[in-house]
């Protein structure tokens, strides 16, 4: 089990992303992290879960949890220059699939999350960094939208369509930290 102090630090680390969630959604007083969750954090969670369509319960259940570290999370994408993407992971064979582990896989469920809001049939991924049952399933709706074979396998051809749907929204300079040589 936690420790009292491990467990304040994940309350903190939930209130630190309810409040970066509430900035962006204009709150007059966004939630003071303190690592003890009392009402007003109780009162964030629910907010957040309604507006999610989520169970409304006041608690962070690993379901609610992975929803707000994801919402956070492309928030902080958002705060950060958009970036290009122009390759296709180095070293990875000539996919990525279900058991690959790493950065190219985080990349990769990024550059799913930010296609998610812009088709209804694209569900959201955890950023794990591993391509798990629910990477390959949104790799899967992704590639029905770009009218690709539906594997689940992430190709040349299905990072190159996601790539090029993400840049055409954020592309910008490649970071020479994401260029790799295919």
């Amino acid at each position: 089990m936690y420790s009292e102090a491990q467990r304040r630090a994940h309350i903190f680390d939930l209130q630190t992303f309810l409040r970066r969630i509430q900035r962006d959604q204009e709150y007059v007083q966004p939630l003071a992290p303190d690592g003890i969750f009392g009402p007003e954090t109780a009162a964030a969670v629910r907010d957040f879960q309604r507006r999610h369509s989520l169970p409304v319960t006041g608690t962070a259940d690993y379901e609610t949890w992975t929803a707000i570290y994801q919402a956070y999370l492309l928030l902080l994408l958002g705060d950060t220059l958009p970036a290009a993407v122009s390759f296709f992971p180095a070293g990875s064979g000539a996919q990525l699939t279900i058991g690959d582990k790493g950065p190219s896989v985080l990349v990769l469920q990024l550059l799913l999350s930010s296609a998610v809001p812009h088709f209804s049939s694209v569900i959201p991924v955890p950023l794990t960094g591993e391509y798990d049952r629910a990477t390959a399933d949104a790799v899967r709706l992704a590639q029905g939208v770009f009218l690709l074979p539906q594997n689940g396998v992430t190709d040349r051809a299905t990072w190159e369509a996601l790539a090029l749907f993400h840049n055409s929204f954020f592309g910008r300079t490649p970071l020479p930290w994401l260029l790799a040589e295919p």
